[in-house]
């Protein structure tokens, strides 16, 4: 049998108009907890902070290993170091690691690239403390790539653009604090 993404009528679970599916009421006791708030694009969900531009913050989280907690959440990180072209955010990933990232460049159609990486949390502390800048933190990153994001009205469209094997294959130019780039056209998305 075939997925058609089409939902039967008689299914616990109904389309919304966004897209999304939630249950009907009366059904939720027999199926698996999880629904999503109306007019919400997950990766905006419980973001009251207002601290990380979409683009970074969804490809953060994208991303993230996170997971669920056991014992809890662990210390929720949302913040960011510097301001401008060196400004590094940063969200938590776990009670060990945090995703980092920055805005790298936009094209003219509003296509946002960040750049985004995940290190240990004594890293993210040293820059937070000014030990370390921001170049040094991606430099000391695991994980490095280029995701894009396009944003429209209610939906959120996160994809990959490149992977850096090691820290040191992180182009130059996207690295903090170098100037915001405008690209002349879409890049080309990663081959997985």
């Amino acid at each position: 049998m075939s997925d058609t993404g089409q939902v039967d009528e008689n299914s616990p679970f109904q389309s919304r108009s966004d897209g999304q599916l939630h249950f009907e009421p009366g059904t939720a006791a027999n199926t698996f907890p999880v629904t999503a708030p109306e007019d919400a694009t997950p990766l905006m969900e419980e973001e009251p902070e207002g601290t990380i531009p979409p683009s970074p913050l969804y490809a953060m989280k994208e991303r993230a290993h996170g997971g669920f907690h056991i014992f809890g959440h662990p210390a929720r990180i949302r913040a960011h170091v510097g301001a401008g072209d060196a400004a590094v955010y940063g969200i938590d990933d776990g009670p060990h690691h945090c995703m980092i990232g920055r805005r790298v460049g936009a094209t003219h159609d509003g296509c946002v690239y960040s750049l985004v990486a995940r290190v240990d949390l004594p890293t993210w502390q040293s820059l937070v403390s000014g030990a370390i800048d921001g170049r040094q933190i991606f430099l000391a990153s695991h994980e490095a790539g280029l995701s894009g994001t396009v944003e429209t009205t209610g939906v959120s469209n996160v994809f990959d653009v490149d992977w850096y094997e090691r820290p040191e294959d992180i182009p130059e130019e996207y690295l903090p604090s170098s100037a915001f780039i405008t690209f002349a056209k879409d890049l080309p998305t990663a081959d997985r």
